[in-house]
């Protein structure tokens, strides 16, 4: 081999070690910093985690999803190209079991998450699964 063709090997190598090792620190650095964590964590590295309460087949490629995210409560409706919020609930809502009355113990409209008269999530769940069923 040429003395040439082996220094542009030499050069090229540590070119890339400069970039990868460059890469490497920016990375700590903004870890430390709190500046990264874009996606899942938060602001302060602080892990918000997606819950998945409940999911109801509506169709093949349809569903209805309860989710927690942080401290909001969102009713999801899942194709396989799109996801659209439905509603937003109370996240006190995902707690209640479903026999119990709503709080406050006034029956209000059926919607899930309005007002003191909401309904659970569960029972908003099978409404809006019975209101988008296809009957023949």
């Amino acid at each position: 081999m040429d003395t040439s063709i082996i220094a542009l090997l030499v050069r090229v190598v540590v070119s890339l070690g400069v970039v990868l090792a460059l890469m490497v620190g920016t990375g700590a650095v903004l870890r430390r910093s709190g500046l990264a964590g874009t996606g899942s964590l938060g602001r302060r590295g602080v892990r918000r985690p997606v819950e998945v309460m409940a999911r109801h087949g509506l169709s093949r490629g349809a569903s209805v999803t309860v989710v927690r995210l942080g401290g909001r409560g969102l009713v999801l409706g899942v194709t396989d190209h799109q996801v659209t919020l439905l509603a937003e609930i109370d996240p006190a809502e995902l707690e209640a079991p479903l026999d119990e009355p709503p709080a406050g113990g006034v029956a209000g409209p059926p919607a899930p998450g309005i007002g003191a008269g909401s309904l659970p999530w569960k029972v908003a769940l099978e409404q809006l699964r019975e209101r988008t069923v296809r009957r023949s």
